[in-house]
């Protein structure tokens, strides 16, 4: 998921000229999903993936490939007036009963993704094997 934020960007103006469609955006001051909270800031979050949670290799390969063809727009949306955050973030399942996990960024999603400006996150979600990802 690519993901773009700041306390004071105006997100429908950078979805707008962007020309990308946005998965999911929000704005600050807003209600979150939790009940009681609000946003702190305002973003958009862009699907650079379609692979599940149990597929890194998959997320890897599909980002790389939205990265290349993408680059030099994401570069402009991530130094678009307001941003503060430009983050490429792949979820993904640790499975129960594993002592270690391993994820591996390429050198070339990794090159795609400093040339356009994105940091990179790998967010952790417990599931176990009866879990649906």
């Amino acid at each position: 998921m690519l993901r773009i934020s700041g306390e004071s960007l105006d997100v429908d103006a950078m979805v707008s000229e962007c020309g990308l469609v946005a998965h999911r955006t929000w704005r600050k001051n807003e209600a979150r999903l939790l009940k009681g909270k609000i946003h702190i800031d305002s973003g958009a979050n862009f699907v650079a993936s379609g692979a599940d949670l149990d597929d890194f290799s998959g997320q890897v390969k599909e980002a790389t490939e939205f990265l290349r063809n993408h680059s030099e727009l994401v570069a402009r949306m991530a130094a678009f007036p307001g941003v503060q955050t430009a983050v490429l973030d792949f979820g993904v399942s640790l499975q129960e009963g594993y002592v270690s996990q391993f994820c591996y960024l390429p050198t070339q999603l990794v090159q795609l993704a400093a040339s356009a400006s994105l940091a990179l996150e790998i967010s952790q979600y417990a599931c176990s094997e009866s879990d649906e990802v």
